[in-house]
């Protein structure tokens, strides 16, 4: 797929003059102009900057320019890492150089061989001015070892001087040396209140990385901690909640441990927590744990989330749903249907018509799709149409073709395509 690098440019609208006045300035309206990228080499050739080779001849803010492209644009299959820290490491040292360097740092893979130590002194520096970024650079390269002997007693020094002036690398790293214990001594305790500083998204990221440290050692206590953090996460960031699941229904967690974690998320508000519901539920069924998904799809369904009553009742035909649970899904469905909630009934409606986990009825089937119908589901029109067609009758076939064309009207593909077969009149 092609790589998308997106740039906005912002450009300037004419003033215009109207006859018989006097010209009047139309304050700029900016406008967007993208351009498109899909390697560096593209990107460079089409700025017009020359190759590496070139740059020692340009002035250094030009080579600032470049190598901030290079090193820092959003989309990382366009960066060339190589290019940009050679230019920034090319000319003496500046400030603004340095602090380029060391957010490229935070952001790229690197390699800076022998020249490593004089990448720390002009970080370690430009720290002395002020510079969380540089800091947290600093304790990157002690801490990966790269280019020098690791030393992750200094790393974390480091990074924890980088935390407490607000650096979230910083903060992110000291977290989770604490959480391993790495550099300094172990303590979840403080690595959770270290986590506790970042933003939301950010948090819930980190709570994932220490619950997966903390639960390796195998201890009882830690590995509830760590799926403790990890439903955590989930409800920090919902958009996210598949990596916390993913790993709480990994080989680490005990089924003792799943199970508790479950009965936390089944208690949970859902109304509070829909996104993370619809996930988690997800992830259960394709995983082939049906039976702990069912719940939460009910959850869902009752708050009208469409695609639950179809898994509804899907769990209606499977073998690994006892007939009890299947007959509570059953009256779930029949009183979201009578409550008014289209997706229940056109679920029934489906259900009753294949005998999918009930015995087939033609007669059920068409009520709940009437119920569906009437309450200007263009699917359920469809669907309610079609059956009144095939089933005969003058009458029925003209309710029939009402129902299509309503269908169709509502925007239904399939009712127009039926209307076409049909004859006129």
């Amino acid at each position: 797929m092609r790589s998308i690098l997106l740039v906005a440019i912002a450009g300037l609208s004419a003033a215009g003059v109207s006859a018989g006045h006097t010209a009047q300035l139309v304050k700029p309206t900016p406008r967007p102009v993208i351009e498109t990228y899909s390697s560096w080499d593209e990107l460079r050739v089409a700025k017009g900057w020359p190759t590496s080779e070139a740059t020692v001849k340009l002035s250094p803010a030009k080579r600032i320019e470049i190598a901030t492209a290079a090193l820092t644009t959003s989309r990382r299959e366009v960066r060339n890492v190589e290019y940009g820290f050679a230019l920034l490491l090319a000319g003496p040292p500046s400030r603004d150089a340095t602090r380029l360097l060391a957010k490229a740092i935070l952001m790229n893979d690197y390699n800076f061989g022998q020249k490593a130590p004089a990448v720390l002194g002009r970080l370690a520096a430009e720290s002395m001015q002020g510079c969380k970024s540089c800091v947290a650079a600093y304790a990157e390269i002690q801490y990966s070892g790269n280019g020098i002997p690791q030393n992750d007693q200094l790393a974390f020094k480091w990074y924890r001087w980088a935390a407490i002036v607000g650096n979230a690398k910083g903060t992110e790293a000291t977290a989770i040396a604490l959480a391993e214990g790495r550099g300094t001594a172990k303590n979840l305790a403080e690595a959770k209140t270290w986590a506790d500083r970042l933003e939301p998204p950010r948090r819930a990221k980190v709570y994932v990385e220490l619950a997966k440290r903390i639960v390796k050692g195998g201890d009882p206590a830690e590995v509830a901690t760590g799926a403790d953090l990890l439903l955590q996460a989930m409800r920090l960031n919902p958009a996210d909640a598949a990596r916390p699941l993913k790993q709480l229904f990994g080989p680490d967690y005990p089924q003792n441990v799943r199970d508790k974690a479950m009965a936390g998320i089944h208690a949970s508000n859902a109304d509070t927590y829909p996104a993370v519901m619809q996930l988690v539920a997800d992830f259960l069924w394709k995983s082939g744990a049906v039976s702990d998904a069912v719940p939460l799809f009910e959850k869902l369904s009752k708050l009208g989330n469409p695609l639950a009553a179809e898994h509804l009742v899907q769990a209606l035909s499977r073998s690994d749903i006892d007939n009890d649970r299947k007959q509570q899904i059953i009256a779930n469905l029949q009183s979201a249907a009578d409550g008014g909630e289209v997706a229940a009934a056109k679920a029934l409606g489906n259900a009753y018509y294949y005998g999918t986990g009930v015995e087939l009825s033609l007669v059920k089937s068409q009520t709940y799709r009437m119920a569906a119908a009437e309450r200007n589901d263009a699917e359920a029109q469809y669907l309610l149409g079609m059956m009144l067609l095939q089933s005969g009758g003058d009458d029925r076939v003209d309710a029939g073709r009402r129902w299509l064309e309503k269908s169709a009207a509502g925007g239904y593909p399939l009712a127009r395509a039926a209307l076409l077969t049909l004859p006129n009149g």
